[in-house]
């Protein structure tokens, strides 16, 4: 509990920093970017959470790995991290720091699930739907359940609106039962 806290003040900061310079989206590439490449080598964390080695060497060693086009305002932070010993943490607060990211830009995730997959030209229908309905850019991930025989069900922001063949099938019945 404690590090996501932590996770949230990092996360934070670096959000209002990054919009403040005008570079929330140039941040967060270069957030993704850089956890993926640790995450690919995890020896890169072990060096730079290792506290038998100075943390200038930390630094300098940072500056080269990371590509050259990653926004100095990122670099500057990481380094903070290793000063004061929250690198482990990186990839909680790359991960906080997305979600805030996106409730910034007005970004929401809609989860549908339909019984057959969806084309790309449901999917931009969809997608048009919602953004009109919701207030603002959507993100779709969709999900395949042939079980459900017919319509779909979409998840947003802790609301479920089920449209599926099989639940109004049931209701049915359960009405019919009565």
């Amino acid at each position: 509990m404690k590090n996501q806290r932590a996770a949230l003040r990092y996360a934070q900061a670096l959000l209002e920093l990054a919009a403040a310079e005008g570079k929330l989206d140039e941040i967060d590439r270069g957030f993704q970017e850089t956890n993926r490449l640790i995450e690919k080598h995890p020896e890169i964390s072990n060096l730079l959470m290792n506290t038998t080695i100075a943390r200038d060497e930390k630094e300098d060693f940072l500056d080269k790995i990371l590509p050259e086009n990653t926004p100095s305002l990122l670099v500057n932070f990481i380094k903070v991290l290793i000063k004061k010993r929250r690198f482990q943490e990186l990839g909680l607060i790359v991960g906080t720091y997305h979600r805030l990211y996106e409730e910034k830009k007005g970004i929401r995730h809609v989860r549908v699930t339909a019984a057959f997959p969806l084309d790309e030209m449901l999917q931009e229908k969809l997608k048009g739907a919602l953004q009109k309905k919701l207030s603002g850019q959507i993100s779709l991930e969709t999900e395949t359940r042939p079980d459900l025989l017919g319509g779909m069900i979409l998840d947003f922001g802790g609301t479920q609106i089920d449209g599926s063949f099989k639940t109004a099938l049931h209701e049915l019945k359960q009405k019919l039962l009565v």
